[in-house]
């Protein structure tokens, strides 16, 4: 099985061997960044996205399978844009996790074959818009709240006027239950349970202090884990974060962007906002550091976690990274993976990530 982040289509994909490559794979699984739908209108946030219909073709071509759709983008456009994406992609023959016309829908998991391996899929979504959140009588996304408190040093702010404050997160226990049981319930029925988390904080939007993970981050997914999902695969923060092994189980932090087009020179801006953000600063080149990571299971449990660099070139679409390129990406992953107390093993500028003895 094949993982790869973030996908946000503007128009057709160029050819890449990369997409070439993933053809070779049994499942590949993305999370789709936007909605594919001439409905709707646009909502009241900062960052909007949306797509023609007519590119689910081309994610077939890239060749997806398995998406989670549980995103801060895909009520972009509302719930119609929403639900009419999601009746596309399934006309389409796609797999799609983590949306619906209610709470019970959009936890519903998406399930496929993998030869011998009933693979079910659930997708959740910690970053969430007003109104983004599905309930029982309101279509949306499969929700984790998160709630926010800060921490503000008096001292330090006396003598360092404009530090940030320290944000302290935590999951609401109520939709972490409701998810739990969600997954205990996929794994009665299938083999592997793949659990998808939109999550995290993207470069420049986070305070340096705090580090890559925001503190509800390990905590959530150990408990996902501890539900009996058997892969954690998060997204959100647009670059790379480590790879953790928990209960022999991996937790992929952050899978980066894939193919995000609006990563094209001057593409990119906010629509409203109430606070002056400066956004010209938030396009750090680890944003375009990106990987194909690949798992092989045998009869029991994984063997290896095979990662292959790949860096985005000028219109947001992935390329297999030149030699310079794959060293710099592999020694922050290699860096990243450490701080969670997992080796990544690199050879000839690829790397592997072994189970736990």
């Amino acid at each position: 099985m094949t993982f790869v982040g973030d996908v946000m289509l503007q128009h057709a994909l160029a050819a890449s061997e990369v997409y070439d490559c993933l053809q070779q794979s049994r499942l590949v699984f993305a999370n789709l960044e936007l909605p594919l739908s001439e409905k709707g209108h646009p909502a009241d946030k900062p960052i909007v996205f949306r797509g023609k219909p007519g590119l689910v073709s081309e994610l077939k071509r890239a060749p997806f399978r398995l998406l989670s759709f549980a995103n801060n983008h895909a009520l972009d456009f509302g719930s119609e844009a929403m639900l009419d994406t999601l009746a596309i992609l399934h006309e389409a023959g796609f797999s799609v996790a983590g949306a619906g016309r209610d709470l019970q829908e959009a936890l519903k998991p998406a399930l496929t074959q993998v030869g011998p391996f009933r693979i079910a899929c659930i997708a959740l979504c910690c970053t969430l818009p007003p109104g983004f959140a599905a309930t029982s009588v309101r279509p949306g996304v499969a929700p984790i709240r998160v709630r926010s408190s800060w921490i503000c040093d008096g001292v330090l702010s006396d003598e360092q006027p404009g530090t940030p404050p320290y944000v302290i997160t935590e999951a609401d226990p109520h939709d972490v239950i409701l998810a739990q049981k969600a997954i205990q319930s996929a794994k009665d029925t299938s083999d592997i349970v793949l659990v998808s988390v939109h999550w995290g904080v993207p470069p420049g939007w986070s305070s340096a202090f705090q580090g890559p993970l925001a503190d509800y981050q390990r905590p959530l997914a150990h408990a996902l884990v501890d539900a009996r999902a058997d892969v954690i695969l998060g997204h959100h923060p647009h670059t790379l974060h480590g790879v953790e092994i928990y209960r022999a189980r991996p937790i992929f932090y952050s899978l980066g962007n894939f193919v995000f087009h609006s990563l094209a020179e001057g593409s990119f801006h906010l629509n409203r906002t109430l606070v002056p953000y400066r956004v010209d600063r938030v396009r750090p080149a680890e944003l375009r550091q990106t990987a194909v990571f690949s798992i092989d299971y045998n009869q029991t449990a994984w063997a290896t976690i095979s990662v292959r660099p790949c860096h985005l070139n000028d219109a947001g679409e992935p390329q297999f990274a030149n030699p310079e390129s794959a060293r710099q990406i592999l020694s922050r992953l290699e860096g990243l993976c450490r701080e969670l107390d997992v080796q990544l093993h690199v050879h000839d500028g690829e790397g592997c990530i072994l189970p736990p003895a």
